[in-house]
């Protein structure tokens, strides 16, 4: 049923479909992103990576920090992406292909006026 042209024009409000997932990410990817942080227990938030860009194709989800080094890669089909309340950020969540498990990061945007 989405498949018509006037579809393209409203945004996709189920998170477990693939549009949305596609719009959130190209959202998220069109962002600078300051930092990039992920939960560890009684530590607290720790800083993976600094200066990161985020590459999304139709299959994957990467983040890259600002060396050039892989530090999350996902597959699209078990992805979560939601975007902060404030909307200074996002919070990605699926099963990263570096580590061989289930990973939650948090991306802080850079802000510009």
């Amino acid at each position: 049923m989405g498949d018509g042209w006037f579809f393209r024009y409203i945004k996709s409000k189920n998170a477990n479909s693939m549009r949305y997932k596609r719009e959130l990410a190209d959202k998220i990817c069109g962002h600078g992103m300051k930092y990039v942080t992920e939960a560890k227990g009684e530590q607290g938030d720790v800083v993976i990576g600094r200066d990161c860009t985020c590459r999304c194709d139709g299959t994957s989800f990467s983040v890259t920090d600002g060396n050039g080094a892989l530090i999350y890669k996902a597959p699209m089909a078990t992805i979560k992406l939601f975007e902060l309340m404030s909307l200074d950020g996002a919070v990605i969540n699926g099963d990263d292909e570096i580590t061989g498990g289930q990973r939650e990061i948090t991306a802080h945007y850079s802000y510009y006026r």
